[in-house]
């Protein structure tokens, strides 16, 4: 599984843009029980929003090599003063 980090948050932030939204609809015409389940599934949102940057963060640290370069060029010309 290889997503696009762009493409997931925008469609994550819509989602929950459309949540919230149902939520403040709800509280106008108290609607508790439409509330809560709004409030539910943004709670679920967050959740999964952090699951996803911890995957993406572990992905992108085992992208990365593990390979250091030396330049020498530089020891060279101070040896040679």
């Amino acid at each position: 599984m290889n997503p696009d980090p762009l493409s997931v948050a925008l469609r994550e932030v819509t989602d929950c843009k459309r949540l919230l939204e149902t939520l403040i609809t709800s509280s106008e015409t108290f609607d508790y029980p439409k509330a809560k389940v709004a409030l539910k599934q943004l709670n679920r949102k967050v959740r999964e929003l952090a699951k996803l940057q911890t995957e993406l963060a572990r992905e992108v640290k085992r992208s990365r090599p593990n390979i250091h370069v030396l330049d020498f060029s530089k020891a060279e010309a101070q040896a040679q003063l």
